[in-house]
């Protein structure tokens, strides 16, 4: 069996937090805007960063990849993806080399999202495997609805 690769920490957060911060702020306000806050205030913001924290450690933890011989294995949660090097057909070397996440187009039209792991490795193995490239001109005439 193949070694479990997990995501970036840092962009589970970076995903996290703001949904963290709004549904705190729309707890508190529920409770009534009151100054100094009430007991209930601080059980509800309590209550939900408890429940934040155990989520994120849950998705860290149940999502995480493997590099096969020939295909991307993507475990998240109880739902396990296959990606197959040779069904993908373009890597946005552009977007995956600046952004937290790598970006990349299938035989049938989709276009996909993987975080990034920590030292990349995923990301790596890609760019090894997957060949040829079709061209972005190749890609917008085959797919219109794409927007690369």
């Amino acid at each position: 069996m193949n070694k479990k690769i997990y995501t970036s920490f840092k962009g589970l957060l970076i995903i996290y937090l703001p949904v963290y911060f709004l549904v705190a702020i729309i707890f508190y306000l529920i409770m009534g805007i009151t100054f100094p806050p009430t007991l209930y205030h601080y059980l509800a913001v309590g209550i939900w960063t408890i429940t934040t924290i155990i989520y994120l450690i849950f998705g860290y933890k149940s999502s995480y990849y493997e590099i096969g011989k020939h295909e991307l294995i993507h475990h998240k949660g109880k739902q396990v993806l296959y990606y197959p090097y040779k069904d993908i057909i373009y890597i946005d070397e552009n977007y995956s080399g600046k952004k937290l996440s790598i970006r990349f187009v299938t035989r049938k039209g989709d276009e996909r999202y993987l975080a990034h792991d920590p030292q990349k490795l995923v990301y790596q193995a890609m760019l090894a495997k997957v060949e040829p490239y079709w061209s972005i001109e190749e890609i917008n005439k085959a797919f219109p609805k794409l927007k690369l």
